[in-house]
């Protein structure tokens, strides 16, 4: 992707160097950068491209989630999921799908951000559903 998108491309380097010490301002170009990527396919290759990504950075960084959930609940809501604990549920279901296929689609921390965190954030998962909700009455 990153050869296609100098977005994706600079997301990339900079994932390689996130840990919990990564700074705030780093964080932030980190964000943007992933912001700005024009990743434009189906409701489930859209997942699947900002899963690994967005569970990966959680795992560091939670306090990304008001900037990152969208990027799981949008197309899964938009695939008819529109209950929160559904939608936890069916998130953790992709990561044990997915990880059959290929051992290495999740980072470690990743896998732990999706089994120890997501059924945590029901609150902030519901927000993003109710936005979701709010797009589709636009």
């Amino acid at each position: 992707m990153g050869q296609f998108d100098s977005n994706a491309k600079t997301s990339y380097e900079l994932l390689k160097d996130l840990n919990f010490e990564t700074s705030e301002s780093a964080l932030a170009q980190l964000l943007t950068a992933i912001n700005k990527i024009q990743y434009a396919s189906n409701t489930n290759s859209f997942f699947d491209f900002y899963f690994p990504i967005v569970s990966h950075i959680l795992h560091f960084k939670p306090q990304a989630e008001t900037d990152l959930l969208k990027y799981l609940i949008g197309p899964n809501f938009a695939n008819g999921i529109t209950e929160t604990k559904a939608m936890i549920q069916m998130i953790v279901a992709a990561m044990h799908f997915v990880l059959k296929e290929n051992l290495h689609y999740l980072t470690t921390e990743a896998k732990a951000w999706v089994q120890n965190e997501l059924p945590k954030l029901e609150k902030q998962v519901e927000r993003e559903i109710q936005i979701c909700w709010e797009e589709l009455e636009e």
